[in-house]
């Protein structure tokens, strides 16, 4: 499917939904097997009850109760949490207009944000939520030593039309992106300028961090004084303020690392600095297992189906998820970015994979959702159907990690935003 075709699609599906969308309704899930990834026992029967966007209740069995519009799935789960990808910034039509993801202008962008890129009405939001994406953390591109700031976004809004980057979002800024590998030097050594090498991608998070800490150090200093003299109060940097955000572990820092030696080196960072480390793609993680778990780092995976296309990427595994769920790591699983039509692959397929290969079914459904949840700091949120959270629902008509089952409706804050013909 083509971009054209797929846009006129969603906004055909968008137009048959619209009237249901425009209404927050009492839903009365009733499912065959009802996977709440809370606490307790899994894939029993049960009814998940909806109400003001909220989960208000669950229930055993497949009774529900007067009031509620009734929908009935044979598996229930909660939405599903894509931890690391660029849509939303990287759109479905691949040319320059759409495509903003990477600031190609200075390998140290940590003022940047994805939250100012961030198109709610990105078509590649709807494709994705249609397989039960309901969260996203998207997050700068791979190029830049110091790529900027992530944010964390729902991919439907409250309102049917015109919604805000700002009523999306869960977390504006959610961690601070830094990128090791052959990506900053093979972009920046065809300009001839630094870094060529990995010593001097490493070199330059360095120096950008040691200048936070000074930054930070300076406004310490001005703060616990009596603040006298304007002329002595530091000026502002963007940059500074934004990489102060992980030295003081406001935000994780997320190091994208695919061999083992960038792994490597994204730890040894973080330790000289104090950072709350998340490892993304981490595509050779499985020959490092002990090194991430001794760390305390965290694991965005993905993606499982990733091409064996360069150095970086041949000794990809299928079975890297689960090896290192297996060496107790917090796992979550990505998408990244693709240069191709429609431009993003998709979560609920690279977690399947992930299932067949050592992952297994609970394994792989906790890495979508629960278990990103925590990972990124929203399980208050999303992640499972408890009540009080936000009612983000997918409902199927079999074993979701199956390719002959089917997502049949996606609820967002209680909201019907995909349904299947």
């Amino acid at each position: 499917m083509n971009a054209r075709s797929l846009g006129h699609s969603l906004s055909a599906l968008a137009l048959l939904i619209c009237s249901q969308l425009a209404f927050a309704q009492k839903f009365a899930i009733v499912a065959d097997k009802l996977y709440t990834m809370a606490s307790g026992p899994q894939g029993q029967a049960g009814v998940v009850l909806l109400d003001g966007g909220k989960i208000a209740a669950i229930h055993p069995g497949n009774s529900a109760p007067a009031g509620y519009t009734v929908m009935h799935a044979v598996y229930v789960t909660p939405g599903l949490i894509d931890a690391k990808t660029t849509a939303g910034i990287s759109g479905a039509y691949n040319i320059p207009a759409d495509q903003d993801e990477d600031e190609q202008t200075d390998p140290n962008t940590a003022d940047v944000r994805a939250l100012d890129s961030f198109n709610p009405r990105e078509m590649l939001l709807q494709y994705i939520n249609t397989y039960g994406i309901t969260t996203v953390q998207a997050a700068p591109g791979i190029t830049n030593p110091i790529a900027g700031q992530a944010g964390i976004f729902k991919t439907v809004g409250p309102k049917t039309v015109g919604p805000t980057v700002d009523e999306l979002a869960l977390k504006p800024v959610s961690a601070i992106v830094f990128n090791l590998g052959e990506s900053p030097k093979a972009f920046y050594g065809g300009k001839n300028k630094a870094p060529t090498t990995r010593m001097m991608t490493a070199a330059i998070i360095r120096e950008g961090l040691l200048a936070a800490q000074a930054y930070q150090k300076k406004w310490t200093e001005w703060n616990a004084g009596e603040k006298k003299d304007p002329a002595k109060q530091p000026a502002r940097d963007l940059k500074l303020e934004a990489i102060g955000l992980a030295l003081r572990g406001d935000v994780p820092a997320i190091f994208n690392a695919y061999r083992a030696d960038d792994i490597d080196t994204a730890i040894r960072l973080a330790q000289e600095f104090k950072l709350k480390l998340i490892l993304s793609s981490v595509t050779e993680g499985y020959l490092e297992a002990a090194l991430i778990q001794q760390s305390g780092a965290a694991a965005l995976v993905g993606p499982t189906l990733q091409r064996l296309e360069s150095l970086e990427t041949i000794n990809a595994s299928l079975e890297n998820a689960g090896i290192l769920a297996q060496a107790g790591i917090p796992v979550a699983l990505m998408t990244g970015f693709e240069g191709y039509v429609p431009k993003n692959r998709v979560l609920l397929f690279e977690a399947g994979v992930a299932a067949a290969n050592g992952l297994g079914f609970e394994g792989a459904l906790r890495a979508a959702t629960i278990a990103a949840a925590k990972i990124l700091g929203i399980a208050d949120r999303v992640g499972s159907l408890e009540p009080g959270k936000d009612a983000d629902v997918v409902l199927y008509d079999g074993d979701p990690f199956e390719y002959t089952s089917h997502v049949t409706a996606v609820l967002v804050n209680g909201k019907l935003s995909y349904q299947r013909e």
